[in-house]
């Protein structure tokens, strides 16, 4: 079985006025990918051209090593796909829906009533099995959409902003089942603006701007290579201002802060500082609580790598 699960060569779609592309990128089985850039860069453009919804101007894309325009049906019969503004039908109850599209992808009765049950328990919607979906909320129809997705058992689900209207709970359960899905063999493309989501789930990421890819790679190896300092912030008490200068002293350290709830230390990018700040801290006699790099560096380098792209 090929590892490749989609693949893009120089594809590029001509829209006279705008072009997208070309982009040459792989996607391997069992990845979990976060398809990252502002509103209008092409990644959308880039998931129809993948679902053979689009035909490319230029290029080629394969998805399950096939033509997704030539092979249509064979090569989407594997993949689920929840866009980021689902319209389903709202006088169908969701498990009409399901048995709806459970029939397009040829499942029999035994294998519907088996499966729908299973499917809408996965992403909390059990309990609201009868009712219309015109009197569901947002965030239900969100999971209902990531539901029929992944009807049939695919191997690969694309998701549009998955969790756009999903409540705290919810995106911590749709965290577990997708690293499941991934676990069990699948493989994910996921678009999204919500980077701690992405910075969570994802084993990779493909950054597009203005109809370019300008990063390919992990998200540790974006912030590397984006920003010029990293920020380590340390929660610490009991401490005195003789520990910050030693703190200073370490090798690459640009800059320390003492804050309310400790201290931030800037370092250079490429090398992890925390351990020897941390040995710093607890043989000086503080107490250390926690530690670790800002929650805002995916953040700042996602931006800085959109402005140096050319935005």
């Amino acid at each position: 079985m090929d590892k490749v699960v989609v693949r893009f060569v120089e594809a590029a779609k001509d829209f006279g006025a705008k072009k997208i592309g070309p982009l040459s990128f792989s996607i391997d089985r069992g990845e979990i990918i976060g398809l990252l850039g502002p509103n209008g860069s092409g990644k959308s453009t880039s998931i129809r051209m993948m679902l053979g919804l689009m035909c490319p101007t230029s290029g080629t894309v394969s998805l399950m090593g096939m033509d997704p325009i030539r092979a249509h049906s064979t090569a989407l019969k594997s993949v689920g796909y929840s866009p980021e503004l689902p319209n389903l039908q709202t006088f169908l109850t969701p498990v009409e829906l399901l048995e709806l599209i459970g029939r397009e992808l040829s499942m029999n009765k035994g294998e519907l009533r088996r499966c729908i049950p299973e499917t809408l328990e996965s992403v909390g919607l059990l309990a609201y099995s009868d009712y219309r979906i015109g009197k569901l909320s947002k965030g239900m129809i969100q999971r209902l959409s990531v539901a029929q997705a992944m009807l049939g058992s695919p191997s690969l689900l694309v998701l549009d902003e998955p969790m756009i209207g999903i409540d705290p709970a919810g995106v911590v359960h749709f965290r577990e089942l997708f690293r499941r899905f991934v676990a069990e063999g699948g493989t994910i493309i996921m678009s999204s603006h919500i980077m701690p989501e992405v910075e969570s789930l994802c084993s990779k990421v493909l950054l597009i701007h203005s109809g370019r890819l300008v990063f390919g790679g992990t998200v540790e190896d974006l912030i590397k290579s984006s920003l010029d300092s990293r920020l380590v912030r340390a929660e610490v008490e009991e401490f005195n201002d003789d520990l910050l200068k030693k703190i200073a002293e370490i090798p690459g350290v640009v800059s320390v802060t003492r804050t309310p709830r400790g201290i931030d230390v800037e370092v250079e990018i490429g090398t992890d500082h925390r351990g020897e700040i941390s040995k710093t801290i607890v043989t000086s006699g503080a107490r250390l609580l926690s530690m670790g790099f800002s929650r805002t560096e995916f953040d700042d380098a996602y931006v800085s790598a959109v402005r140096e792209s050319g935005e």
